[in-house]
């Protein structure tokens, strides 16, 4: 069973003072938090700060919002993927922000990709539609192209996030149902242990709606991710509800297994 997994990205949020207070707080409340991965990508400044002050083995690790395609060169204000690597684990790939705002394509998302696998990073890597449509072919379409040249056995070393564009900081989230139907599309071009998340307009109001979903392993949180009290929530919310769920399926299985 896939392990559930909550992503936090700040974007372009926090100065140094409040990186430091907000990664203190959602370390200090999700000590306890059993069966639930939780990563904060905060700005690539922060990246050091934050990884120290939530330390190493805890319930917290650390990513990167962004990488370049090359190990090293002459590459004015980009970060590699290996440098990345000296203090975090994953690194967030293909987000809709960096395809509107500088351009990136698909080819980019592919290179980008390629490049934390090959430096030991786990690309987390974000496909959707840009206009609201029970039609999974752009995602699908985004995935397969992310994937490209990409051995299957290197797909259960990915995490896929479905963010369909229209819902990314509108407050308008997509229904669940219409979430689980879209990520059992894209379940079918990866591996079974490869996680699939959701975001997009997601808060402590609405993630246990997605936490009912079994399709759904986790949520890539924007804004809500900003307050350490509506992060930790949903955090919590994501723990109980899987641990439950978890709990069911191993009584069913012993059930039957007595029968």
């Amino acid at each position: 069973m896939r392990r559930p997994i909550v992503v936090a990205n700040w974007k372009m949020h926090t100065h140094s003072a409040d990186a430091g207070i907000l990664a203190t707080s959602v370390r200090n409340n999700v000590a306890d938090f059993e069966g639930v991965s939780i990563i904060i990508c905060p700005p690539m400044i922060w990246l050091t700060e934050v990884a120290s002050i939530i330390g190493k083995g805890g319930r917290l690790e650390v990513g990167a919002q962004n990488a370049f395609f090359e190990a090293e060169g002459a590459y004015t204000g980009e970060v590699s993927p290996t440098m990345i690597k000296d203090v975090a684990n994953y690194v967030i790939v293909g987000h809709s922000e960096r395809r509107e705002y500088f351009g990136e394509t698909d080819l980019d998302v592919n290179e980008k990709t390629i490049a934390a696998l090959k430096a030991g990073l786990t690309p987390i890597i974000c496909v959707g539609e840009r206009k609201k449509k029970n039609n999974p072919d752009e995602p699908v379409s985004e995935l397969i192209e992310a994937l490209a040249h990409i051995p299957k056995k290197n797909y259960k070393d990915i995490i896929v996030a479905y963010e369909p564009v229209w819902a990314i900081g509108t407050g308008e989230n997509a229904d669940p149902i219409y979430v689980s139907k879209i990520i059992t599309k894209l379940r079918e071009i990866v591996h079974s242990n490869t996680s699939i998340l959701y975001g997009g307009s997601v808060n402590s109001g609405n993630a246990e709606s997605y936490a009912k979903m079994p399709q759904v392993d986790g949520l890539l949180v924007g804004g809500a991710s900003l307050r350490a009290a509506d992060f930790v929530k949903i955090c919590r919310t994501w723990s109980l509800s899987k641990n439950f769920k978890n709990d069911l399926f191993v009584i069913k299985e012993e059930d039957e297994d007595s029968n």
